[in-house]
């Protein structure tokens, strides 16, 4: 009922405070991190801070009301990619598939691959027989399967640190870097100049001025004076270029 148009308003009356979303300092917006377990998140979160990548953890088949917010701030934040990590076994693979689907965007699957399982021999553990999935993944992989855990953590940070390295620009991180540097050295002046306006605020409403004359004084006393007279300038360089121009064509006639 919740996937049908007529019955939308359905999906306000849910919440799914379960399944963390953590935010980056100043995030890469074209690209989330989703991780298949808590456990991961709590292990990379520093490296996706770094990295400028915000987490969503999934707590394996996630809930349809957070796909439904996924695709919200997706929309709004211009979200192209989605880097996953996740175990290699029937429900781990799987549940790519399925996120894959809902988001109707590319994934990729950065941990755990056959291809670091060849690579970094991680410990097995049976398939799960009883895993509804367990046929199909025994008839193509084998009787065995992996948790992205079984990695060392030495071995699952590279792993992962090369992936977010080829998926974000250097040049962001960059930028990022210097508007953090930036906004830190400007917080001392600013964080003054908020008390100095709170406590002009204040005298005003003592005064008994109203909410729209204290701000109009405000804006008037530490606005960005400079950029409307720009503007103004601007506009004025407008006006005399039309009328230089209307002179010169009546000097052509």
């Amino acid at each position: 009922m919740r996937r049908l148009k007529i019955y939308q308003e359905l999906h306000e009356k849910f919440v799914d405070p379960s399944r963390h979303f953590v935010p980056a300092p100043l995030p890469y917006r074209e690209i989330e991190l989703w991780v298949e377990k808590d456990s991961i998140r709590n292990f990379l979160e520093d490296l996706a801070a770094e990295y400028r990548l915000l987490i969503q953890v999934l707590r394996g088949f996630a809930s349809l009301t957070m796909y439904r917010v996924a695709l919200r701030r997706a929309a709004k934040r211009g979200v192209r990619k989605i880097l996953y990590a996740g175990d290699f076994d029937p429900s781990g693979l799987q549940i790519e598939k399925v996120a894959e689907k809902e988001m109707d965007m590319e994934f990729k699957r950065i941990a755990l691959t056959m291809e670091q399982i060849k690579k970094y021999r991680p410990t097995s553990i049976p398939v799960n027989r009883r895993d509804s999935r367990a046929k199909e993944y025994v008839k193509q992989y084998g009787d065995r399967c992996w948790e992205l855990e079984a990695l060392r953590p030495r071995t699952l940070l590279k792993v992962v640190e090369q992936q977010l390295k080829e998926n974000v620009p250097h040049k962001y991180l960059i930028h990022a870097e210097a508007r953090e540097r930036a906004a830190r050295v400007a917080r001392p002046v600013m964080e003054k100049l908020r008390r100095i306006i709170e406590g002009e605020v204040h005298r005003l409403l003592e005064e008994g001025k109203s909410e729209e004359q204290i701000l109009a004084h405000i804006s008037a006393k530490y606005g960005p004076r400079r950029r409307r007279r720009q503007i103004r300038s601007n506009e004025t360089e407008k006006f005399r270029s039309s009328r230089r121009a209307e002179s010169i064509a009546k000097y052509d006639l």
